[in-house]
C-alpha cells in the first residue's frame, strides 16, 4: 500500500511541465494544501481536491492542479487520501510519508 502524501511542500510532486521553452520541460514541483485537522507526521493529510503548489504550465501561465486520483477506501474529511504515486491531473505525487499507508 502506498505511504499518505502531506501538504505545505512536504512532498514533492513530478510535473510534466514547469520549466523551458514554453515552460514546458519537467520539474519538480510540491504539494500544498491538506486538511488542517487530520495529520501524518505532523503535517495535514493531501486529499481529493486540494491544491499542489503554483507553477507555470505551459505556454508558462501559472496554474495549480488539484488532486484527481486518491484512495476510494481511506476518507478524510470526506475526501479521499491522497498518496504516493496519485495524480494532480498528469502531475504524480513522488514522495509520501513511509510509515502511514492507506488504501
Amino acid at each position: 500500500m502506498p505511504g499518505v502524501a502531506r501538504k505545505s511542500g512536504t512532498d514533492t510532486v513530478a510535473s510534466p511541465d514547469g520549466s523551458g521553452v514554453g515552460c514546458a520541460s519537467p520539474t519538480t514541483q510540491a504539494t500544498d494544501i491538506g486538511s488542517d485537522d487530520v495529520i501524518v507526521n505532523g503535517i495535514g493529510a493531501v486529499r481529493e481536491d486540494d491544491a499542489m503548489n503554483t507553477h507555470p504550465g505551459p505556454g508558462c501561465s501559472d496554474h495549480a492542479p488539484t488532486l484527481s486520483t486518491f484512495s476510494s477506501t481511506v476518507i478524510v474529511n470526506g475526501k479521499g487520501v491522497g498518496r504516493l504515486d496519485d495524480s494532480y491531473n498528469g502531475h504524480i505525487i513522488s514522495s509520501a510519508s513511509t510509515d502511514v499507508i492507506a488504501g
